[in-house]
């Protein structure tokens, strides 16, 4: 587990692949398109009056936020006291880790109540390195900031060109990408993230769901006595080392 005091530290850091093998990459099953009513043994199917095409699964805002699709559910209309399930009302989405193109670096972050942390991955899935770093910060939205801001400094380090970030914090997300503004406390933090932006090629800020973002939120709460610390994948706990892996494969995470 290497140390460092400062960002400057970073600069002599060598990109060490991990110890682990490639990772099969498992296919998402299709999505069903079957329209209509398709409640089995529905009392009332393939009636005109309650026949109706289900709602096709948002991705999300973006294409890039790891939602597969959301179906919605709600007492079917035929008011059958069997009590039938129909698709067509509450959200509920179910979402995957998904990896950056090739010749990106995916960075994840996340904080919890007294530490932020995160980690970089490649178009493998394959982790670079992790970071975690106590804060003083009692605001979320000050420790989301200063989680990519971290993330941001150490991906630089490594002269790492083009990077995507995705954080769970909708309204980082939003107030980064100019989407919405940022309170007055926040401004220091922003300024500094978007000089820090602007050394790269190419970069992208994305949404994603907390439930996708297991990695990120495991090293954030991690119990590490040191006040910053960045370390290699032979360094990481099993733990993480399995949540990457499932990662890596595509694991289908169900949306709460």
């Amino acid at each position: 587990m290497a140390v460092y005091n400062s960002f400057e530290d970073f600069h002599s850091i060598p990109v060490t692949k991990p110890t682990t093998g490639k990772w099969r990459s498992l296919r998402v099953p299709p999505r069903s398109h079957i329209g209509g009513h398709y409640i089995q043994h529905c009392l009332v199917n393939g009636e005109p009056e309650f026949d109706r095409s289900a709602s096709k699964a948002s991705e999300s805002s973006s294409k890039n936020s790891g939602v597969l699709y959301a179906s919605t559910s709600t007492l079917c209309s035929c008011s059958s006291k069997t009590g039938c399930v129909s698709p067509v009302s509450l959200p509920i989405k179910w979402c995957i880790w998904k990896k950056p193109e090739i010749g990106w670096i995916k960075l994840n972050t996340d904080g919890s109540v007294s530490a932020i942390g995160g980690l970089l991955r490649d178009h493998n899935g394959w982790p670079l390195c992790a970071y975690f770093a106590k804060t003083l910060h009692k605001n979320t939205f000050m420790v989301e900031l200063s989680a990519i801001w971290r993330g941001l400094h150490l991906a630089l380090s490594l002269g790492i060109r083009t990077i995507w970030i995705e954080s769970d914090s909708l309204s980082v997300v939003k107030t980064i990408n100019r989407q919405q503004p940022g309170g007055p406390s926040s401004g220091c933090y922003l300024s500094e993230i978007r000089k820090l932006l602007a050394h790269f090629d190419d970069y992208r800020v994305t949404h994603t769901w907390r439930e996708a973002n297991k990695a990120a939120d495991y090293v954030s709460r991690m119990d590490v006595e040191l006040k910053d610390v960045v370390f290699w994948p032979t360094d990481f706990p099993d733990t993480l080392h399995d949540i990457i892996k499932d990662d890596a494969q595509g694991k289908i995470y169900f949306r709460h």
